[in-house]
């Protein structure tokens, strides 16, 4: 009976494998509205699909020269690492929670994480088997393939982020608080509410000379670490544009520096 039931399930390609003409069984590929749960921490992955896209932009000279970059597929954390997958990771490995040194602040389990080194975030995406975004990877779930300004657009919206453009705030929100600031593969949060880490090593000219397809970033070790996507105490617009780059020395903690994490397939 048992092996009746197995034949069913790979005619029907259940279980998350299909079967070839050949009879030899193979993966689905993944689709842009898939969702993957990362088993270690819970985490929600959207896909980005392989394909070109528009990185860069025209504002300020380190994201010059604006070009088309090819990108293999790959998922991405579809919120901002929280205060409470955080605290699993500490838990599990007997680290620390980092301790806001401001007064009165308190670290709220549905917050992204912040607080954190770029060191700290690394060490979080190594335990939780997946890895921190390249530059490339980060601008491509944030935009798209259409090139737009922001996550949700080319126009400008305070509704769709966590800034301090216009209304100043006080602090993080809560992950997915702005549902109509998701970006194209139905990532939250992109722009406003945390910085987020990359992996790269920031390199004001890489962009002159980075490959075509895949860019890593730099392979020579910098001073600082990109962060991307602006945050809740941000009141310039700039930092919100998908393709706009910060950077900071990585042993720097603050209530507004946070990350996300992406994976291969």
């Amino acid at each position: 009976m048992r092996t009746a039931w197995l034949l069913v399930i790979a005619i029907l390609g259940l279980g998350g494998i299909g079967y070839g003409k050949s009879g030899v069984a193979v993966k689905p590929v993944p689709k842009v509205s898939d969702i993957r749960i990362n088993p270690k921490d819970g985490a929600k992955m959207v896909w980005v699909p392989e394909g070109e896209f528009t990185m860069g932009g025209t504002v300020t000279a380190d994201e010059k020269p604006q070009r088309t970059v090819y990108m293999d597929g790959y998922w991405m954390y579809k919120y901002e690492v929280t205060v409470a997958q955080y605290r699993k990771f500490c838990k599990a490995t007997k680290r620390k929670m980092p301790e806001p040194p401001e007064r009165g602040v308190v670290l709220i389990a549905s917050h992204p994480m912040v607080y954190v080194t770029w060191q700290d975030a690394a060490d979080y995406a190594k335990w939780a088997g997946v890895t921190l975004p390249t530059e490339a990877q980060w601008e491509k779930a944030a935009r798209g393939t259409d090139g737009r300004t922001y996550p949700w657009g080319n126009d400008w919206d305070a509704s769709k982020c966590a800034s301090s453009a216009g209304t100043w705030l006080k602090s993080t929100k809560p992950i997915g608080s702005y549902p109509a600031g998701v970006s194209p593969y139905g990532c939250m949060d992109m722009a406003g509410n945390a910085w987020e880490w990359c992996a790269d090593w920031y390199e004001p000219n890489y962009y002159k000379n980075a490959p075509s397809r895949n860019p890593k970033g730099p392979t020579t070790t910098g001073y600082t670490r990109v962060l991307r996507g602006g945050s809740w105490r941000n009141a310039d617009l700039d930092p919100f544009r998908c393709a706009y780059r910060s950077n900071i020395d990585p042993s720097s903690r603050y209530r507004f520096y946070g990350f996300r994490c992406a994976k291969a397939p």
